[in-house]
């Protein structure tokens, strides 16, 4: 089993979100990847968030786990802090990043900007941990009448 991380990076009363160029059309994401032999999770936060989006982690909490099948991982789940808000696409993995606070959050999913990660996702919990400790409506509500609709 290969260790990954997976982070929602905080700067102020905004949130780091990426996207990848293979994803569908405005899906977002919060930052992810492997831990390297002899780092640590916490390092590999530090590293990953820094090789994908330049952005400098001061601060890091775990948060939960969650198995991932493909390949083989366990995605390791974190909250975390920046020092600065300043976005440089380092490593090219990443085809765009971008801060949102809770209010330009729920803009762009109402108007189909943003299209979250899966609600079976880690990555869709921190954001709606997140999320939700300022909010009168639950992420999970403003995504169902939204996105999530059938």
């Amino acid at each position: 089993t290969d260790p990954a991380i997976i982070v929602l990076v905080e700067h102020g009363n905004r949130a780091l979100f990426g996207r990848k160029a293979e994803w569908p059309a405005h899906r977002y994401s919060t930052i992810a990847g492997f831990v390297e032999p002899g780092e640590s999770a916490e390092q590999a936060v530090v590293r990953e968030v820094a090789e994908e989006t330049g952005v400098e982690v001061i601060e890091s909490c775990y948060h939960s786990s969650q198995p991932w099948p493909f390949p083989s991982s366990l995605m390791l789940g974190y909250s975390a802090h920046a020092g600065r808000s300043q976005i440089h696409l380092n490593d090219r993995e990443l085809e765009k990043a971008k801060w949102l606070s809770r209010q330009e959050l729920t803009d762009q999913l109402v108007c189909g900007e943003f299209l979250p990660p899966t609600p079976i996702s880690i990555s869709f919990r921190l954001i709606e941990d997140w999320f939700n400790r300022q909010s009168v409506v639950p992420f999970r509500v403003w995504c169902e009448n939204n996105i999530f609709q059938d």
